[in-house]
């Protein structure tokens, strides 16, 4: 679930109702309280621009998977996650990309890349809906544009921005601008680290409340995280937190254990199911010709 510099980190932010039907006859309905909103310099179509340049470049740098079928099952497990949400996010895709590590993130508002790589850690749709679900969360919260608002006031003393071409030209001298600078670097960085924690945990907590109420397991996320950050089941204790020697990873466990707990006991209870429909899919991912040629 890796994040990148150019979509991921902002304040949290997320408002909305969110209630389904569970497998079985079991019924999972969850609220998400409303959290306040930061504040961002980019209109909704501004945002969408920043999305678009920021989707050229993952696109360059990573190989898209062109194949219907693979992203079909993807775009499908994403519809009933999105079907949660409000409903200008229904034109969020997913996109298949190859790459070297087992990663996720998104870029704007309307797309969400997965690797390959990622596709073999999964085990379920239930574990995909979760990890779809947290990239929902940075989405819908604008945490890319939140901290590119951020980075634009503290490194180029800018407080708007115009259409396209002007936010393209802004964005690359930003970036310039910290490749050249250290200590706009450090700057850079710092704002980021600030940030990270409180993103990370706010999309994770978005990840089990959609998950559950989209009907898959909330309890499956909690799994995958376990498993990819190789906590071990390891929460970390109080005294570990108080003394400051609890890993970031810890904390974030600690932190999706506790928000579990506070999902109703029926959504508790919803079982992951390893169909053979996701073992099919997988197995179609992993053994692609054009991801597996590179």
């Amino acid at each position: 679930m890796r994040v990148s510099i150019l979509s991921t980190f902002s304040l949290f932010a997320f408002s909305a109702f969110v209630g389904g039907t569970v497998r079985g006859q079991q019924s999972c309905s969850v609220t998400l309280a409303p959290i306040p909103t930061a504040a961002q310099i980019f209109s909704i179509r501004q945002e969408r621009a920043l999305g678009d340049i920021e989707a050229e470049w993952v696109e360059t740098d990573y190989h898209v998977a062109q194949n219907e079928k693979l992203a079909a099952h993807l775009n499908a497990i994403a519809g009933r996650v999105l079907s949660q949400f409000p409903r200008e996010q229904a034109q969020v895709h997913v996109i298949l990309i190859d790459s070297p590590a087992a990663e996720a993130f998104s870029t704007g508002p309307e797309r969400i890349y997965i690797s390959g790589k990622m596709v073999a850690l999964l085990r379920s749709d239930d574990e995909l809906a979760g990890l779809l679900g947290h990239e929902l969360g940075h989405i819908v919260t604008h945490q890319n544009a939140v901290i590119m608002s951020q980075l634009f006031r503290e490194i180029l003393g800018v407080s708007a921005v115009g259409d396209r071409k002007d936010i393209s030209e802004k964005l690359r001298r930003m970036l310039d601008s910290i490749d050249r600078d250290e200590k706009l670097a450090r700057k850079a960085a710092n704002l980021i680290e600030r940030q990270e924690g409180i993103n990370q945990n706010g999309a994770d907590r978005v990840a089990l409340y959609a998950a559950a109420a989209s009907g898959f397991s909330p309890e499956a996320y909690v799994e995958l995280f376990d498993r990819s950050a190789e906590t071990n089941g390891n929460r970390g204790s109080v005294l570990n937190v108080v003394l400051g020697t609890t890993t970031s990873n810890l904390r974030r466990f600690r932190e999706i254990k506790k928000t579990l707990k506070q999902l109703p006991q029926p959504c508790q209870e919803i079982v992951p199911a390893a169909s053979a429909e996701f073992r099919t899919w997988q197995a179609a991912v992993m053994s692609d010709t054009d991801l597996a040629r590179r």
